[in-house]
This record gives structure tokens, C-alpha cells and sequence, in this order.
């Protein structure tokens, strides 16, 4: 999935991002970069950080500025909001200026406006007992007012289109027709669907993106064309028609948004000189610290096999498995092997990185950068930078200090993993950990920041000034979350806030009766809780709806750039590209592999009915050679009919009967190609329904493309989604490693992340439930490259299987994909 931050371009229509690390401009700004970007932000942007304002009052969030469109940061459904018909005056402020003779100043202003969006990703993985449930809320205050709206050429679709969405389901690779076309910047076209469950059709709204077909190019009215996704709504109207939503109270809905969508403007924030101008609150919350679920730190015997290695929790569990590591503390890392031996290590070769950092992958070894022999002599770390780099480091403080050499005394490293993305390195606290009263202020803000930070060094050397340069803090605080009362709940307003009344919470002035009741006007004027009727997140176990029991007041408060910088990162499974690149690739590729699985599926209809005659070969095609047995290496040669790439890749001709085994076991005999036909029409309804949820970390090291639970998912027939706008999905894990090839961006089908795809919708039970199969060959057969033995991954290894056993390259997920591919060389 697509996780953005608030002011950056629409990631769907923006230029592809470059390669992640080097910073860059505007929507390709990568994740620290645009950490970098969004802390600076905050930070400029006094009286609005997280989590202690200037005031002195709990912040949940922070205040951004921009003048660009504030956007869905994920996709999600918007449960509440309410839209201000223009700005307010502030009652305090004009009760001050009252009391000021000859006073001309107005009054200052503000706005009520929220966007309140709840996210909801890994509803289940059907694996493993722990929580999945990466539910949350997203929340935009203080936004533009309705009579600012009124200019802007982009408007919230949600606020514009008429209230509720038209449902409808369709799959991607449906075919629709354009009925209208409004080119403008809300990228919209009016389309005519037929519901796949009721066959009915429906018109309305849909944007561009939905539809297979470049940004671009131009579309028709009458024009037919695929969708590229599924979807299960249309907009009832163009925002440009201007059917707004009522405006002037907090409303409670039910509207599906998706990451980048507009969903309104920076309005006014305080600052500590005055109101900020385009600038707004954004903030993330959750009921539960269910999100949060501690991780031990990594130790080399740990991830010794780097193929099994989880990582452990706290509670005794285990994650998914390892992707990118983080540091837990502020190190020192070596650029050169710590091997005393080659006395070539100094002061010079040591960089210093933040709590915080990230890097590709951690391998344990000795001090020479080696595996030893010896699991004892497995002390050290070697970590695959970002930056391309290799750095080492002591597993413990220990090693560090008995090598001797002063330089590497902080070369030592605490590690967790994103295996599990909710878990990774955050510090959480109670309120009442860093305060004593459970009101709406901190007594003391600089004793909670030295608090977090101390919390947040793991050595048991006292805290120096280079331990808490910015960049160290500010990689502390973005790991952050804090449980206590949300400023949007007016309930108990009066005694939450009465230390104004007793002079009680300087720096703040001792206020009046009259001023403390027009300060709570103020406040409740852009409160919420109540009105908006939160609910707490996470959903039913038993029949997978949102819960709909009332959230906490009190509740927990994540640093918001951090909270996303942390999505985003690890969920993104390529250490090469950009999470929106690796995304909209990976959605690119499905299309592709659509259209090759149809393709294959009209050439094998003959074979549809197990009964049906045999159709006759083509008259004239090349011989497909047994080429490890007669010339003792593999062409791969490149066929450019139906039959010759059947044969090619399976090792027997559709027409001839086989008994693939299957992970069902052995089928029953029948011809080969009435089996592929029937496990490419299961394919083709999982490539039609499948939509980016949840992608689950592979193990450190582990150089394989993805994987699936064989046989565990689906274990039903797919159909669309009928609680909510997200299609069915399955987990796919796509690992990644520093020794992975490239993929190529330009085409889908030169590359392999797409064979990848098809190779693991092959194991599914509704589809091949095909095995990765190993090699088998008789001792009378010569065997130069070891294939005996081995699983048949890779091309060549599945030309050796299907040469001498065709009922186990049948059923072997890595032919069949490559069976698929091959249609992009027939006419």
C-alpha cells in the first residue's frame, strides 16, 4: 500500500519517484528526506509540535503550512468531519480586545474544519495469532472554511459529489464504457459499469487511475475500456458540480478515500506570534497500544540462519520475519572490518548514525566480517547501508569495550526489524509516567522531553551532548507515543482546563470568569469527540466488521511524521525503489499478468471440457529439444507458437495426458491441457480481485522474490468485498536483499517481479495448488550443474524438470509462470 504524508503530490499522478535515499525534489522526495521535510515543518511552526505545545498544554499532533491541497495520507474511510461555512472569531480574543481602549485590531480568527479518516490495513493474515490489525485514525483540523473552498480548482471529491457513493462491484479487467469527460485536475470520467454480483449497471464518477490506461491519453464518450483495479463505488457526481455535503456542524459518514486524494486546504493554526495562515493540525491516533508491541533486541545467534529467523517480542511471540534493521541507540559504525589483525582501522573510518537509522539487512560474524566455524565467534554485526555502503559493529556494549581501541568504544549496536512494522523501536508512555496530573497540561515540558530522550539511549553511559544532537532527538521523538486525554473531547472542559482559572499553569496569565467561559466558547467550537462518535479501531473477530463500540477520550498519540516515516519504510519491500514506485510497479504487473493469463486461457478453450475432442497441432512448428540430455545445457530457447511454449515449459504437448502432483496430491489423468486450463481460470480470479493490503517481510538474507502459505488462502471463491470499498486480498510477502538484481521499471514483462507474482498464485488451493518441486534424475544421466536434487527455481531448473518429469513440472509453480510469461513472444 501507498502511504504518503499530507501536503506531497498525488502519488498516483505524480512523475515516478526517484530511487530512495538521495534527496531529491517535491513528490520524488524519499522517506528521509521527507522526514527531514516534515520535522522542519513542524518545528518552524512554534505553539504546534508534538507532544508538548509552547502553551504547555498536550499536543496530539502537529501544525503543518502549505498552500498545496491537503491529502489522505493512506486510504481509508472518512467517518467524520465538519466543514465551517467561513472563520470564527475567537470569543477570548475579542473579550481582550474589548478591554483594550482604542484597540483596532480584529479579533483573531479560526477554523472548525476536520477531516477525520479511519484506516484500516491487515484485517487478518490467517497465520499466526497475533495482532495484524494496523487500524488507525488520521485527523486534519483547523482546515480552510467553505468560503475559501468556493476559489479552488481542485475540491475535496468527498465534500463535492453529492453524499454518498454509488456501490457497485467490478474486477479489474471488466470492461466499462466512458460516458463524459471533464478534463480538469480532478482527473475524472463518468463510466458506465455492470455489477458483477447483481448485473446491474451503474454510471457515475470515477477517477483516471481506476481505469487501464496511461495518465495521458485521451479518453471518448462510447469508448470501452479495462478497469486496471477493482473498485465497488463510483462519485454520484463531479466535484465541479459542487453538491456540497452540509456545512457548519461535525457529521458523522461513511466515505471511501483513497491515498493522495484532496480532501481539503490548510486553514489557520495558532503560532507563537499570532495565527499562522495556511496552516493546519495533523494528527494520528489510536484506542489501544495494540500497535505497539515491544521487540527484543537481535543477537547474531538469533538470525544465525538468516532463511528461519524471526524476530522475538517481548511476550515470548514471534514476528513474521526480518526485513530492514533500525538502530535502537546512537552508534558509531565502523566503514572497515573491526579485525584487529589488519591494524588498518582509525578514528577517521567511524560515522556516526542516529537512533533510528535504517539499513538493508544485518548479517551476523565474526570480527573479520566472516561466519565462523564457531557460533561463539558470531560478536559482530555487518550492515548493508542505505547509502550502498557496508558498516560494522559489536553485537554488545561488551565487544565494544573489550576490543581496546577508544574509536570503536560506541561501535556496538542494538537492532530491530520491520518484519512487523507496527512494532518497530517505538517508546510509549502513560501520561502519568511524565506527569501528575491527568488534566490537559504538562507541568513541566522540559522534564518529559529529557524524560523520552533518556529512556531512548540504551547505554549505561550518562547522556552527552552529542547524544542528543537534533538529529538524534528528533529520531527519538518520531518513535514516540504517548497515552493521554485527546484535546478534541469537550466533556469535563472545565475542570480539565482550570488551572487558567487559578493562575495555575504559567506561562499562561490567570484568566477571569468571563475569559476562562469565552476560552472554553473557543475551544468547544473546534471540538469534536461526541459529535463525531469515535469509535475504536479495529474490527470484529468473528465477522470482520469495524467495531462499534465508543474509543476512549484518553487515548494514544503517535508523532505523526514518524508514525508514516515508519510506514512507509517498512512496508516497502525493495531496497531499490520508492514506496510509490515499488507499488504502482507491482499494480502495473498484475495488469500485465491479467491479460497474459487470458490470453492463454482463449487458447486452451479447446481443452475447457475434460471430454471435448483433441484438437490437431499446428502443421509446422520447430522440435522442442531435450536439451539437458543430449547437449548438457540449456538455450531457453525463445518459441513463438501456443504449442511450442506448452510443450517448452511442461515437457509434454496439451493433447497428452498427465497426473500432475499437485500439493492436493496426484490428480487424476486427464489431458494436459484441460489441467492448465482449469488452473489458469482460478489465476485469472485471484489477478482480477487482488488489491495491495498487506505485504509480509521475509527473512534477512533470503535472496527469493515473495512467498505465500501454500494451500491457506483463499480457501473460498473469491467475490467482491461486500463490508467496505477494498477487494479481498491475500498476503503475499516480497522480500528483498542487497544482492537482488534491478527490476526494470520500463517493462513489466522484462522482468521478473511479475513471474514472481504468478509463481506465487500458483501454490494457492484454487489455482494450480502447484509445489515447488525438486529435481530428480536417474544416476544414468549426466548431470554437469548438480540439478539432481535441487528445486526447480529458475528458468533452467524448470526446463530440466519438465525434460524428465512432466507430472511434476505441471504442478510446479515456477513452470507454469514461465509458461505465462512466454505469451508475450506469440503474436
Amino acid at each position: 500500500m501507498i502511504v504518503t504524508f499530507p501536503l506531497e503530490d498525488d502519488p498516483y499522478y505524480s512523475a515516478p519517484p526517484a530511487p530512495p535515499y538521495p534527496q531529491s525534489a517535491n513528490a520524488a522526495l524519499t522517506t528521509p528526506a521527507l522526514v527531514r521535510k516534515y520535522i522542519d515543518l513542524a518545528k518552524h511552526m512554534a505553539g504546534g509540535v508534538f507532544p508538548v505545545g509552547q502553551n504547555r498544554f498536550w499536543h496530539g499532533g502537529v501544525h503543518l503550512a502549505g498552500k498545496g491541497p491537503v491529502r489522505a495520507v493512506a486510504n481509508g474511510t472518512i467517518v467524520a468531519y465538519r466543514l465551517d461555512p467561513a472563520y470564527q472569531q475567537s470569543s477570548l480574543d475579542w473579550l481582550n480586545r474589548m478591554g483594550t481602549p482604542g484597540s483596532t485590531r480584529q479579533p483573531r480568527l479560526f477554523s472548525g474544519s476536520f477531516v477525520l479518516i479511519r484506516h484500516e490495513f491487515e484485517a487478518t493474515n490467517h497465520v499466526t495469532d497475533r495482532y495484524v490489525g494496523a487500524h488507525f485514525y488520521s485527523l486534519y483540523a483547523n482546515l480552510l472554511p467553505q468560503k475559501g473552498l468556493l476559489t479552488k480548482a481542485v475540491l475535496p471529491p468527498f465534500l463535492t459529489t453529492g453524499g454518498a457513493a454509488i456501490p457497485v462491484s467490478a474486477l479489474r479487467g471488466d470492461e466499462v464504457t466512458v460516458t463524459a469527460v471533464i478534463d480538469d485536475g480532478h482527473r475524472m470520467v463518468k463510466v458506465r459499469v455492470t455489477d458483477i454480483n447483481s448485473y446491474a449497471s451503474r454510471e457515475g464518477w470515477i477517477e483516471r487511475m481506476y481505469l487501464d490506461v496511461e495518465p495521458r491519453v485521451a479518453l471518448a464518450p462510447s469508448q470501452k475500456i479495462r478497469l486496471g483495479y477493482p473498485i465497488a463505488w463510483l462519485y454520484a457526481c463531479h466535484p465541479s458540480e459542487k453538491q456540497w455535503l452540509p456545512v457548519g456542524r461535525a457529521e458523522v459518514c461513511r466515505y471511501p478515500v483513497r491515498v493522495g486524494q484532496v480532501i481539503g486546504y490548510p486553514g489557520i493554526t495558532d503560532g507563537n506570534l499570532g495565527a499562522v495562515s495556511d496552516s493546519f493540525h495533523f494528527e494520528i491516533f489510536t484506542s489501544k497500544n495494540a500497535l505497539v508491541k515491544p521487540m527484543k533486541p537481535l543477537a547474531p545467534l538469533d538470525i544465525q540462519n538468516p532463511i528461519s529467523s524471526r524476530q522475538d517480542y517481548v511476550d515470548g511471540t514471534k514476528g513474521d520475519g526480518m526485513g530492514k534493521v533500525w538502530l535502537t541507540r546512537n552508534a558509531r559504525l565502523a566503514r572497515k572490518k573491526l579485525d584487529r589483525l589488519i591494524a588498518t582501522l582509525s578514528a577517521p573510518d567511524m560515522k556516526l548514525f542516529p537512533s533510528g537509522s535504517c539499513f538493508i539487512s544485518a548479517i551476523p560474524c565474526a570480527t573479520d566480517g566472516l561466519q565462523p566455524a564457531a557460533l561463539n565467534k558470531l560478536i559482530c554485526f555487518k550492515l548493508y547501508g542505505m547509502d550502498g555502503e557496508t558498516y560494522y559493529a559489536y553485537a554488545r556494549q561488551e565487544g565494544a569495550a573489550a576490543d581496546g581501541r577508544d574509536f570503536v568504544r560506541d561501535a556496538w549496536v542494538t537492532l530491530t526489524t520491520d518484519s512487523d512494522w507496527i512494532a518497530r523501536g517505538w517508546q510509549t508512555y502513560e501520561d502519568s509516567e511524565l506527569n501528575t496530573h491527568d488534566d490537559g497540561f504538562v507541568e513541566d515540558d522540559d522534564a518529559v522531553m529529557q524524560a523520552i530522550v533518556t529512556a531512548a539511549h540504551k547505554s549505561s553511559a550518562s547522556l552527552s551532548l552529542e547524544d542528543l544532537h537534533a538529529e538524534g532527538v528528533d529520531a527519538i521523538l518520531r518513535t514516540t507515543a504517548i497515552r493521554f486525554h485527546t484535546e478534541w473531547d469537550s466533556d469535563h472542559n472545565s475542570t480539565r482546563y482550570e488551572k487558567l482559572q487559578t493562575g495555575a499553569h504559567p506561562p499562561l496569565p490567570q484568566l477571569t470568569d468571563d475569559q476562562f467561559n469565552a476560552f472554553l466558547s473557543d475551544v468547544q467550537s473546534q471540538q469534536f469527540w461526541r459529535d463525531a462518535g469515535v469509535m475504536n479501531d479495529g474490527r470484529n473477530a468473528t465477522n470482520g466488521t469495524p467495531l462499534s463500540t465508543s474509543m476512549d477520550p484518553k487515548n494514544w498519540h503517535f508523532h505523526p511524521v514518524g508514525f508514516l516515516a515508519q510506514m512507509r519504510e517498512c512496508l516497502a519491500t525493495d531496497a531499490t525503489l520508492s514506496e510509490e514506485a515499488f507499488e504502482l510497479e507491482i499494480l502495473k504487473s498484475w495488469n500485465t499478468g491479467l491479460k497474459l493469463i487470458e490470453k492463454r486461457l482463449k487458447q486452451l478453450e479447446p481443452w475447457a471440457h475434460e471430454d471435448a475432442a483433441m484438437p490437431l497441432p499446428p502443421p509446422a512448428r520447430s522440435a522442442v529439444i531435450r536439451e539437458y540430455a543430449t547437449l548438457h545445457t540449456i538455450h531457453n530457447v525463445r518459441h513463438t507458437d501456443f504449442w511450442s511454449n506448452f510443450e517448452y515449459w511442461f515437457g509434454i504437448t496439451p493433447n497428452d495426458v498427465a497426473s500432475p502432483e499437485s500439493l492436493h496430491g496426484t490428480l487424476a489423468a486427464a489431458l494436459a491441457g484441460h489441467h492448465v486450463y482449469k488452473y489458469l481460470k482460478g489465476m485469472r480470479e485471484f489477478f482480477k480481485h487482488i488489491s495491495m493490503q498487506r505485504v509480509v517481510k521475509g527473512a534477512l538474507g533470503y535472496r527469493a522474490g515473495a512467498y505465500v502459505f501454500a494451500g491457506v488462502l483463499p480457501d473460498k471463491p473469491l467475490v467482491p468485498a461486500r463490508s467496505g470499498f477494498q477487494m479481498e486480498y491475500i498476503n503475499i510477502g516480497c522480500e528483498y536483499g542487497p544482492f537482488f538484481r534491478a527490476f526494470s521499471l520500463a517493462n513489466p514483462i522484462d522482468q521478473n517481479r511479475m513471474e514472481v507474482q504468478l509463481h506465487e498464485v500458483a501454490h494457492l488451493r484454487n489455482t494450480a495448488h502447484a509445489n515447488d518441486q525438486k529435481i530428480e534424475l536417474a544416476a544414468t544421466v549426466a548431470d554437469p550443474y548438480h540439478f539432481n536434487q535441487q528445486t526447480a527455481y529458475g528458468a533452467r531448473a524448470a526446463r530440466v524438470l519438465a525434460e524428465f518429469t512432466p507430472n511434476r513440472a505441471m504442478a510446479n509453480a515456477e513452470n507454469i509462470a514461465f509458461f505465462i510469461e512466454s505469451a508475450k513472444d506469440e503474436a
